[in-house]
């Protein structure tokens, strides 16, 4: 009678096997968050800097008084939306203007616009266009413009 040969792991080798993946999760499942947050933060850097442009543009040829909702107050918050061309349109947050559509941060939230006088600085409109960050309060660490 010949030696009987037994195929498969030992329960020892699958729990070390299980440990190496539970000890490899553990360093990268933190790296690959970190690197989410940084690419949220960037993407919004980045979508600020383009509606500070197009705000820009817009302030040189008219008055930004112009894209505010009737009856706006100085100082007060309005959201930033898009219209079909891709151009930011102000309105009242939580009540979207027609043919426009929010443009939200990487948090899912809507970017903010407020203007806090009428006078123009250097020839530029004094307004701050700002997301409220992935805690969605308006503290030191919004990003802005």
């Amino acid at each position: 009678m010949g030696v009987r040969r037994q195929y498969g792991f030992s329960l020892i080798e699958i729990m070390i096997a299980v440990a190496i993946l539970a000890i490899i999760s553990a360093i990268a499942i933190p790296l690959y968050e970190g690197y989410v947050v940084e690419a949220r933060f960037g993407t919004a850097q980045k979508d600020v800097r383009q509606m500070q442009l197009i705000l820009d543009d817009l302030a040189l040829d008219n008055d930004l008084g112009s894209l505010e909702p009737a009856g706006y107050t100085l100082g007060t918050d309005l959201g930033v939306y898009q219209d079909a061309a891709g151009s930011p349109v102000l309105g009242t947050v939580g009540t979207t203007p027609a043919g426009a559509t929010p443009w939200l941060d990487p948090w899912g939230r809507i970017y903010r616009y407020r203007r806090s006088t009428g006078v123009l600085t250097n020839g530029r409109q004094v307004y701050l266009v700002f997301s409220q960050g992935a805690d969605a309060s308006s503290t030191a660490d919004d990003l802005h413009n």
